[in-house]
């Protein structure tokens, strides 16, 4: 047909139409958006009250919305059996769902872990249309540092995984805002997520977030890690211009419902990609 086209004398004016058209594109090159809210540590979908205000605001502006079960669930955590990676594998079937419901670009929002794995998942794909951290948490980095116990764990746990015994059972500690936690898994999963210098490491991450990648961080003034995000999260992961920084009046559990408007509209205003 292209070389039939070709031939007639109108192409020209055929030429001139589709130009026209594409340069319509932009203002439909957002298309649908689709939205994946993950939940924090030992919590589940039903115990989120934000992420699904945040996501009834979403779709109620005809955005689809998913907020599943993830691995890190009350009871799930403490017997973790998946790595990072695998969790990006989870949720590239959710982007999938969401795209054969019309999605166009997907956007990740999370609380708590679930921030720390928007996050992750973004630097391994490099496809998201955006990231919302929403009280960033589950810190490898300082509970290596600070607790003894947690260091020699992580530090015998790599050994394992180093010399290929990744597979064998392994018990070993973590912090959940205070309260201690034993996860009984394998040695490398439990490495995988807690060692300080891997992929659940937010301050290694944030530098590599694309900069086509915008993020908004929300933080609460009540949150432990309050003065800690800005600088060590935010702003090395911050370098799409769309990006945004906002404290909100909030601990760490709610955040996300303090600010469920205001990430709604943020969501909604995404620039065309």
């Amino acid at each position: 047909m292209l070389l039939v086209l070709r031939r007639r004398p109108f192409w020209g004016v055929m030429t001139a139409i589709l130009v026209a058209l594409a340069s319509a594109v932009p203002a439909v090159a957002q298309g649908t958006t689709g939205v994946i809210l993950m939940h924090g540590k030992q919590a589940s979908p039903g115990k989120a009250p934000g992420l699904r205000d945040i996501a009834a605001k979403l779709e109620s502006a005809g955005i689809k919305a998913v907020v599943p079960m993830m691995p890190w669930s009350e009871g799930g955590w403490e017997k973790i059996s998946v790595t990072p990676d695998q969790v990006f594998d989870i949720l590239d079937g959710y982007a999938a769902q969401l795209r054969a419901k019309g999605a166009q670009r997907i956007v990740v929002v999370g609380h708590s872990i679930g921030a720390n794995m928007a996050l992750a998942y973004a630097v391994a794909r490099q496809n998201l249309a955006g990231i919302v951290m929403a009280a960033p948490g589950h810190a490898p980095g300082y509970s290596y540092n600070s607790n003894s116990k947690i260091k020699d764990s992580v530090d015998r746990a790599g050994r394992l995984a180093q010399a290929g015994q990744g597979d064998q059972s392994f018990t070993g500690g973590d912090d959940n805002q205070g309260s201690s936690i034993i996860l009984s898994t394998t040695a490398g999963v439990y490495f995988s997520w807690m060692n300080p210098r891997g992929k659940a490491a937010m301050p290694v991450q944030a530098p590599l977030l694309p900069a086509s990648i915008p993020v908004m961080v929300i933080i609460g003034t009540r949150d432990p890690a309050y003065r800690f995000v800005e600088a060590n999260i935010y702003q090395p992961a911050a370098r799409n211009p769309y990006s945004k920084y906002l404290v909100v009046e909030a601990t760490h559990r709610d955040t996300d419902f303090a600010a469920s408007q205001r990430i709604a509209d943020w969501i909604k205003g995404l620039p065309a990609q």
